[in-house]
């Protein structure tokens, strides 16, 4: 018989134990046909309502006017080729003068080598309000190759929507020979989690586009609600823009004795007579030809308390 030990404080415990048969694992090794690769760490999703290199600042460090290029990153093209056209400083032709960026030093022209768009996919969340601004400049301000852009925004492989920028009745951006700057105003419908924001040229030459630079979004919680008067975004926890919104441009209406000139008028063949005064004047009335005096500033009463 075996006997249990009791320390102060504690309860008796049996020295006799009894020991559980556990059941073995085996480790078979997988063959070398079967063995499964571990395949390299997925990329992580893109931060929600991120535009990147909207100032066209990258790549870096170039020189002077057409730059073609294909590593510009957050920008793609529907140019076949895939280039790229920046500008950057020491632009100047040897009639013209220098073109400076709206923001940075360097700056992106449509239509680099073919009419075609750039374009980036941003993840966006549904529902929420996405606000686009960017600065045009044209190129070409001639009456057959004006510049004219449209900002289209809708789902990845859709044709988008033409945007309106506030204080226009209209999706075309057209702007002369300096920086203007634009807003607008996108609601992302429901179950559009990515968003193609693509700037297109709309007129102007096959080769030579407006200039863009400073485009930026950003991007409201789902749900909110938001103002839109006039040329000005209220929209809460949303950046207000650095630059007033440009007005569009109106076109010069001729005035009307540009269009039909006056004719002479021919000479009456009985001219009026003068009518004789009467010979009783209305007392207390001024004439209808009289001038009426000004009346004198009169200060405003003090509201009652």
């Amino acid at each position: 018989m075996t006997k249990a030990r009791t320390l102060p404080g504690t309860v008796a415990l049996t020295a006799t134990a009894t020991l559980l048969a556990a059941p073995a694992l085996t480790f078979t090794a997988a063959p070398a046909s079967a063995r499964t690769v571990r395949s390299s760490p997925q990329p992580a999703a893109p931060a929600s309502c991120v535009l990147g290199n909207g100032g066209f600042e990258e790549p870096a460090g170039l020189q002077g006017p057409g730059n073609l290029r294909k590593d510009g990153s957050g920008w793609h093209t529907t140019a076949p080729d895939g280039l790229i056209e920046i500008w950057a400083p020491g632009n100047a032709g040897p009639a013209g003068s220098e073109v400076v960026a709206d923001s940075g030093s360097q700056f992106a022209e449509l239509n680099g080598t073919r009419p075609s768009a750039l374009y980036q996919d941003i993840a966006t969340e549904p529902r929420s309000v996405l606000v686009w601004r960017l600065a045009h400049r044209a190129r070409s301000v001639g009456a057959n190759e004006k510049d004219v852009i449209q900002v289209r925004i809708g789902a990845p492989g859709a044709s988008g929507t033409v945007q309106i920028p506030l204080g226009q009745i209209s999706g075309d951006i057209a702007d002369g020979g300096t920086w203007g700057h634009h807003t607008g105003v996108y609601r992302v419908p429901r179950g559009q989690k990515v968003t193609r924001i693509s700037l297109e040229a709309a007129s102007g030459s096959p080769s030579a586009g407006g200039f863009l630079d400073s485009v930026e979004i950003a991007c409201s919680a789902p749900g909110v609600k938001v103002k839109l008067p006039g040329t000005t975004c209220h929209c809460p926890g949303l950046p207000q823009p650095r630059h007033p919104a440009t007005p569009p441009a109106r076109p010069s209406h001729p005035r009307p004795s540009q269009i039909h000139p006056a004719q002479p008028q021919p000479t009456p063949a009985h001219p009026a007579q003068p009518q004789p005064a009467p010979a009783h004047p209305a007392q207390g009335r001024p004439s209808q030809n009289a001038p009426l005096d000004p009346l004198p500033d009169q200060p405003l009463p003090r509201p009652a308390h």
